[in-house]
């Protein structure tokens, strides 16, 4: 995952931190999430059975470049190992420290089967293009 491009760091009170990690969790484990939103275009989320479960945990040192290195690792796994999910918990997101921000996932889905699932949309990589993680929103553009 490529973390050469920078982001604009977001500084504020711990109230305002505290709301973002809230938003951006709520956002994140929605059905309507960020994530499910990106299986969505490559299949249809309703044939996907949870016959596989993978535990991911990585950081990143801002929300944007977060929220980059989540849906871009959702990409390269589909790419590398034709992984589907439907089902996603994200256990923590925290602050891990002053530089890092973590997040803890569970994901449960299966292979991609061309024989099982329809193929939509081919999601070539996440940009960082007209991105914005505001406090009650998240927004970003995908290479398609």
């Amino acid at each position: 995952m490529s973390q050469n491009k920078k982001a604009k760091k977001i500084h504020g009170p711990p109230e305002y931190l505290v709301g973002f990690l809230q938003t951006f969790y709520k956002i994140l484990v929605t059905h309507s999430g960020l994530e499910l939103g990106f299986y969505d275009l490559i299949t249809d989320l309703a044939i996907i059975e949870s016959k596989k479960k993978l535990e991911i945990e990585f950081e990143s040192e801002d929300y944007e470049s977060l929220l980059y290195d989540w849906i871009d690792w959702l990409i390269y796994y589909f790419d590398t190992k034709h992984f589907v999910s439907n089902e996603i918990q994200v256990k923590v997101l925290e602050k891990a420290n002053a530089n890092k921000i973590s997040l803890k996932a569970t994901l449960k889905g299966e292979e991609f089967n061309l024989e099982k699932h329809p193929q939509e949309t081919e999601v070539k990589a996440m940009t960082y293009s007209f991105m914005k993680v505001g406090v009650n929103f998240v927004e970003f553009t995908l290479d398609l």
